[in-house]
């Protein structure tokens, strides 16, 4: 167990009662206020201390300057959200004509698909003709796919 010395422990608890007793003089006022000081008016709406409510000209300006910040912002959030509308809007328009291009090419693929699968079974043919000897089959050319489109 350790010990505190005495000295220290009576200027810490000094320090703590100055401490509690200056609290009221760092209390906040508001010159632009006015104070309960106990009038029938006053006591009436706020409690005896308290700041009663009134128009304080530096809380004005500064509201109405939060004010202005806020609509500044709100315009340039408003902006920002359009331009990014445009910019979804431009962005699902590439994707469906990329689509579009990539429907055309598996189609027109599809069909050189086709195409080569007949050119291959006329050639098949043909071979079977010309191995069981008939000369002509032997002496035509390969069937070519593009006459099959």
């Amino acid at each position: 167990m350790t010990r505190i010395p005495f000295a220290l422990l009576s200027s810490g608890a000094l320090i703590a009662a100055a401490a509690s007793l200056m609290a009221p003089a760092f209390a906040q006022t508001d010159p632009n206020q006015p104070t309960n000081n106990g009038s029938a008016a006053a006591s009436q709406t706020v409690p005896p201390g308290q700041v009663a409510p009134g128009k304080d000209p530096g809380t004005t300006t500064l509201n109405s300057g939060v004010n202005s910040s806020i609509r500044s912002t709100q315009v340039v959030n408003a902006a920002n959200q359009a331009q990014y509308n445009a910019d979804l809007a431009a962005y699902d328009a590439a994707m469906r004509a990329h689509g579009r291009a990539i429907a055309r090419q598996d189609a027109h693929y599809a069909q050189q698909q086709q195409a080569y699968a007949e050119a291959m079974e006329a050639w098949r043919i043909q071979d079977a003709a010309c191995r069981r000897g008939h000369q002509r089959a032997c002496d035509a050319p390969a069937p070519d796919p593009a006459n099959y489109y």
